[in-house]
């Protein structure tokens, strides 16, 4: 894994689950399972080693995630790393007025929460998140992804994993600011047009689709967990 401090940012990696047909979710946003008999531990186990967890608003505002490791095995696992119990908390919100300031993603676990927002927070929201997190006005109307993961790096988060969710993810990788993509493909197919799917956001025109290299790939019983390395255009 490399830290590009030359570049003071961070390594960025997504981890995250799809069904056969791409769909993050059932198409109301309800947590759906992807493979038959659907586990967490690929999610789980990359948390052991990254430095912070991000995700996205809508991801925030709909599921409230806690973001731990979820036992102690991987808490003990993460501090045999010299890392901190559990890794940082950080929500990428354009508007924190819908955001729980008491729900699980401000009060589950030990992890340091940072909240990256906007202008259109009003400074009421932001002070009282401010009470249990550090909060950053980055931007007017869309949080300035660069300057996040600078402060991020600023902060020795030497790797950030994104767990989502589809608008924030595309953000990234039109950004230039992913590394590595780690997934698991589910052997159920959701549907759903209205369904969140890996990549949300416009979209890449034919031309300028982002190109990734296939590093690694597994087999398992009902599903298969891939390696992409992300081709940088910038």
């Amino acid at each position: 894994m490399n830290n590009k401090s030359q570049k003071r940012l961070p390594f960025v990696f997504l981890c995250t689950g799809m069904s056969l047909d791409g769909k993050i979710s059932g198409s109301q946003g309800v947590d759906t399972k992807i493979t038959v008999d659907d586990d967490r531990n690929f999610l789980y186990d990359h948390r052991v080693i990254c430095d912070a967890i991000m995700v996205g608003g809508n991801t925030l505002i709909q599921d409230d995630p806690g973001l731990t490791v979820k036992s102690q095995k991987r808490e003990e696992q993460r501090q045999a790393l010299n890392k901190t119990k559990e890794p940082m908390k950080v929500a990428i919100v354009s508007d924190v007025c819908d955001m729980k300031a008491r729900g699980d993603f401000m009060n589950k676990g030990d992890g340091k929460k940072v909240i990256f927002t906007t202008e259109r927070s009003s400074s009421e929201n932001i002070n009282e998140l401010k009470q249990n997190a550090e909060v950053f006005v980055y931007g007017k109307q869309r949080v300035d992804l660069r300057k996040s993961l600078e402060k991020l790096y600023s902060m020795r988060v030497e790797s950030v994993m994104v767990e989502g969710g589809g608008a924030l993810i595309f953000s990234l990788l039109e950004e230039d600011l992913v590394d590595e993509i780690n997934l698991k493909i589910g052997d159920l197919i959701i549907g759903g047009e209205n369904a969140p799917t890996l990549c949300d956001g416009k979209g890449f025109i034919s031309n300028g689709a982002k190109q990734v290299e296939l590093i690694d790939l597994k087999q398992k019983n009902n599903h298969l967990i891939l390696k992409y390395r992300v081709k940088k255009t910038r």
